[in-house]
């Protein structure tokens, strides 16, 4: 990790805090616009959907499919902190940047690799933006699996 006192590292403060807040709203909202492009699709071939498959595999493969999705979306997440944190050079790696923004995303929180003063703020926002974003997922796979329980699909 680089040093505060190495200028060629330094950023301001609070330049990169509100970078960091930026990079978590942009995130969230390509949250909901996945689920909400998830949600949409599904609906709108629905009938296709239930030819193709049938109605006793829907379901399930809508299930599947959402979850699959949702996934790769928390992992594009962490990547993107990851990558913040290696431009900010916060962190050593891209790697060591995803492994530390995937623990705090998902309140892990492990702690063998931290941020130094002043950035160690950065953590908990992540984490806050992780429970948000693991709470709507949750939501929405829990909308879906209702209504696949409803529709004995």
């Amino acid at each position: 990790m680089a040093t505060q006192s190495d200028p060629k590292h330094r950023h301001p403060v609070h330049r990169v805090y509100i970078l960091a807040l930026l990079l978590a709203l942009g995130l969230f909202y390509f949250h909901v616009v996945v689920i909400f492009d998830v949600a949409g699709e599904m609906l709108s071939h629905k009938q296709w959907l239930i030819e193709q498959l049938g109605p006793h595999r829907l379901g399930k493969t809508a299930i599947l499919g959402c979850f699959v999705v949702l996934f790769a979306a928390h992992l594009a997440e962490a990547m993107a902190w990851g990558a913040f944190l290696r431009w900010a050079h916060l962190s050593s790696s891209i790697t060591e940047g995803f492994y530390f923004t995937a623990a705090s995303l998902t309140t892990l929180g492990y702690g063998d690799v931290v941020l130094r003063p002043p950035w160690r703020h950065l953590g908990p926002l992540a984490a806050v933006s992780g429970v948000l974003m693991f709470g709507c997922s949750t939501a929405f796979l829990f909308i879906v699996m209702h209504n696949v329980w409803e529709q004995h699909l």
